[in-house]
């Protein structure tokens, strides 16, 4: 077409219809060139299986329910090992409790084949150091019936028997340093719960919309609608559990050191009533939450009475001092030391 008008139009004019119908074909060929990487991308990912919203909650709610019968079984590992050292079957497994180690070394040095199992401490690392035995394999495959009994049935039984492991697993892992750590962050924890509570509705919305054991649910229709039938709970989240637990644990400890610190014999019971005062908040929340038909943040009511109850009950000893400064930081120094000395003459040996 360019060839033919050029005997008949300027010239000034044909270079820049020239130019014009270069610059679409290039544009056609680019417009054909990412199609046709479309077509291949979606060829080569078409194996994959549709990511959507549900899919990605359904495995949330797989990892979460493998780790709380991880949890469970850690729990429940005594019960099972004293029932299966009951059994009439003489020297033998499960009866006999046989310990497995699996390790993954990485030598730091080239060496030969078969001599990283041999090699000096100094030339090799652990990647993956797993030990297990045989009770924890057993209470492992039992409490895996509970996690796919909620992965089929999505009971709140099977939910709040996950919720529970959590939250004792949590407990007896996390540990506080001091009793002015855990006052502030309870305070934090006050704070963040009543914005996001009374602020916004993303904490009810969460709670709600994700279907996983991440809280406890209690059925407040059960005598209506009968243990299998009811649908509406009330919900209390690991949170509200697992941060003040922890305080709690710290303040049982704090019972100890008083106790063994050389003092004339009282009895030290901040333990048990801090937790009455959970117990109270907990009762209190509740109480709030019927009156003004609406979901209240736990912590609101429950920091209060964690933190003030014992503390005027150490004001009243003649204790409140001591129990704010209580710090265990000295402890864990002397037990990473020990730990590394342990380590070091390992090493020499």
């Amino acid at each position: 077409m360019c060839t033919a008008a050029s005997a008949y139009l300027p010239h000034q004019l044909v270079s820049r219809l020239e130019t014009l119908f270069s610059i679409t074909k290039a544009t056609n060929m680019s417009v054909a060139a990412e199609e046709a990487s479309k077509t291949l991308l979606q060829k080569a990912f078409s194996f994959l299986p549709l990511i959507n919203v549900e899919n990605v909650m359904y495995l949330i709610l797989v990892l979460l329910c493998w780790e709380g019968c991880v949890a469970l079984a850690a729990i429940l590992k005594p019960v099972f090992s004293f029932f299966l050292r009951l059994l009439p079957i003489g020297d033998h497994q499960p009866r006999i409790n046989y310990p497995y180690l699996w390790t993954l070394k990485k030598g730091k040095r080239e060496m030969e084949e078969g001599d990283i199992e041999k090699a000096a401490n100094d030339d090799y690392e652990y990647v993956v150091k797993v030990e297990w035995d045989c009770h924890d394999i057993i209470a492992i495959v039992c409490c895996l019936c509970v996690g796919a009994s909620h992965l089929y049935k999505r009971h709140w039984i099977t939910n709040d028997l996950l919720g529970i492991a959590f939250s004792i697993y949590g407990i007896e892992n996390i540990h506080l340093c001091s009793f002015k750590a855990g006052t502030m962050l309870l305070a934090g924890l006050f704070i963040y719960d009543v914005f996001w509570v009374f602020a916004t509705d993303v904490m009810t919305t969460v709670a709600k919309g994700i279907d996983a054991p991440i809280l406890l649910q209690f059925p407040q229709d059960i005598y209506r609608n009968g243990l299998h039938s009811a649908g509406k709970h009330a919900m209390l989240g690991l949170g509200d559990i697992v941060v003040p637990g922890i305080f709690i644990a710290l303040l049982r400890r704090f019972d100890h050191h008083i106790g063994s610190g050389g003092r004339p014999e009282k009895p030290r019971h901040y333990f048990l009533i801090t937790i009455l005062a959970y117990a109270l908040g907990l009762l209190i929340t509740m109480g709030v939450m019927h009156f003004f038909k609406a979901a209240q943040p736990a912590l609101l009511y429950l920091v209060p009475t964690c933190i003030l109850v014992p503390l005027l009950v150490a004001r009243i000893r003649g204790e409140a001092g001591e129990m704010f400064n209580y710090c265990e930081e000295h402890l864990i120094e002397n037990r990473s030391r020990k730990a590394t000395v342990a380590k070091e003459s390992k090493k020499l040996d």
